[in-house]
């Protein structure tokens, strides 16, 4: 009994040594105000680059849709109408180190779209779905170019892993499984 009572005041005692030692929750939300700010001054975009990437971003969520709907034929239309609007994003302004994230950033979309285009099954265009929509929940968190709420939602069934995916609205719409699973997943985040 006395083992179990030291056992237990040593616990104790190594909880308030380890919280003390810790940083504060003002501290930590300071440091990460310092690394949002850090982040904000090494990308930088301008409006009508945001006003493109909101293009971009309509065209990815149309693309969404069709794969929840489980339509190929409109699934590669709009992937056809992604490519050519990140195709069309004019860069003009930004500083180096932004214009090399989104050149990463659209390299994938744009090569991703190509393979999907002419797909006339829908599982395998979700296959290269998932590679779009990474470098997309990427973009969006970089560049933040909308100023409305975006779900970053997930679905812990795919392909025996995960996949994610953005959304316009909370709830679960599932573009990897459509109509088979229609409300599997989670919203990970907001952005």
């Amino acid at each position: 009994m006395l083992k179990l009572a030291r056992q237990g005041i040593y616990l104790i005692s190594s909880l308030i040594l380890i919280t003390a030692c810790g940083p504060s929750d003002q501290e930590q939300a300071q440091q990460e105000q310092r690394q949002q700010q850090m982040q904000m001054q090494m990308v930088q975009t301008t409006p009508e680059f945001n006003e493109q990437m909101a293009g971009v971003l309509d065209r990815y969520f149309d693309l969404k849709d069709a794969l929840v709907e489980s339509d190929p034929e409109s699934a590669g239309q709009y992937a056809e109408a992604l490519k050519e609007e990140a195709e069309g994003v004019d860069p003009t302004g930004l500083n180096e180190e932004t214009l090399a994230l989104w050149v990463a950033f659209s390299e994938v979309i744009v090569n991703s779209s190509s393979e999907l285009i002419p797909l006339e099954d829908v599982d395998d265009q979700r296959y290269h779905f998932e590679f779009i929509s990474e470098s997309m929940i990427q973009m969006v968190d970089t560049f933040r170019p909308v100023g409305y709420e975006i779900y970053h939602q997930s679905c812990p069934m795919v392909r025996d892993g995960s996949a994610d995916w953005l959304s316009r609205e909370e709830g679960i719409r599932n573009p990897y499984h459509g109509d088979r699973m229609m409300r599997c997943g989670e919203v990970i985040r907001r952005l």
